[in-house]
């Protein structure tokens, strides 16, 4: 009898507590809805930390022998069909290997790549614990408030790039700022997120891995503007809780990220504050991105009343969380028919 092929080895082999922690918990749920939904004759690949091996040659081998539908997933990170060919790090050649491999058959992108099978692993997982975002009033303000957050936990070049430029520019002062790595900046008030925690291999200097809170509420009603930087800013569009923060949280946010990012939140009905933060997220490349968000920040430290101006939103960040409420049901109804079976 025909059976489902897979190649399932990265999320849950890459450490063994990632298996039950509460990132993978998420994951394997996810997992069976698709599994669910794939027909006999059909390949499952999870492409989350993939790397090549000759499991997953013997895999394709096979479907390309028995003309299979191959459907690669990417759920709880980006797609890594999308590999940068100017970065030249162990992992990205991984990465090339591997779909050089997986891309001798006819394959569809489950996930994290825009299309028919395009989903949101994140903005299912944070709907799934929506309530663990609300512990407190977010309009509760501890005055006067920083003009802007920024937390970064692992230094990706991109966010290194990014403090580097609010330094040399003059702008921590204004705001919430952490960095993790080497270049270790720690908030002075912060929590720990266990579950956020089990989740990770290294604490890249003691900063938590906050997946389920709004961090400390002394550090979030004290900030005006959440400037969101996005796991990646080379993939087609992997938005993570770190973009759904300032949305459950209500706040404005500006997002440095990947460049489909704005268009699927736009999509999705999101106000993006266009009106006050300008179109500078439309930048080609990352760098003028960041120069955009410097220029948002300078422009807000001339702004004498934040408080003000935040209570002045508050009737379109209340609409911006109704609206993720809204489209996150959407999102998970269209995981459960994601093949249209």
């Amino acid at each position: 009898m025909t059976m489902i092929l897979k190649y399932d080895k990265g999320f849950d082999s890459d450490c063994a507590k990632n298996m039950d922690n509460i990132i993978g918990i998420h994951d394997k749920k996810v997992k069976k809805i698709i599994l669910e939904q794939l027909q006999p004759n059909d390949t499952f690949i999870n492409t989350t930390w993939i790397f090549p091996d000759k499991d997953l040659v013997d895999v394709i081998k096979q479907s390309k022998a028995e003309s299979r539908r191959v459907f690669c997933y990417s759920g709880p990170d980006w797609d890594s069909s999308f590999t940068p060919i100017e970065r030249n790090d162990i992992r990205i050649k991984q990465f090339r290997e591997v779909h050089e491999i997986i891309d001798q058959c006819d394959v569809s992108y489950i996930g994290n790549s825009l299309g028919k099978y395009y989903f949101s692993f994140w903005l299912d997982f944070v709907y799934t614990h929506k309530d663990k975002f609300q512990q407190f009033d977010p309009y509760d303000l501890n005055l006067p408030l920083k003009h802007y957050m920024c937390l970064n936990r692992k230094p990706h070049s991109h966010r290194v790039m990014l403090f580097n430029n609010l330094k040399n520019a003059g702008l921590l002062k204004y705001g919430h700022v952490s960095l993790g790595g080497d270049f270790v900046l720690k908030l002075p008030l912060d929590i720990t997120n266990e579950e956020g925690d089990n989740a990770v291999n290294s604490d890249v200097g003691g900063i938590t891995n906050d997946i389920t809170t709004l961090g400390h509420k002394d550090n979030w009603n004290s900030h005006f503007l959440n400037v969101v930087t996005e796991t990646t800013d080379f993939s087609d569009v992997f938005i993570t809780e770190k973009t759904f923060k300032p949305i459950l949280g209500r706040r404005p946010f500006v997002i440095l990220g990947d460049k489909n990012t704005y268009s699927v939140l736009k999509e999705w009905g999101f106000d993006t504050f266009d009106d006050l933060f300008g179109t500078g997220y439309n930048r080609i490349f990352t760098e003028d991105r960041m120069l955009w968000i410097c220029e948002v920040i300078e422009n807000l430290t001339k702004e004498q009343h934040l408080d003000k101006l935040l209570y002045s939103l508050k009737p379109r960040l209340e609409d911006n969380y109704k609206n993720l409420l809204r489209v996150a049901e959407i999102n998970r109804k269209k995981l459960y028919n994601i093949l249209d079976k």
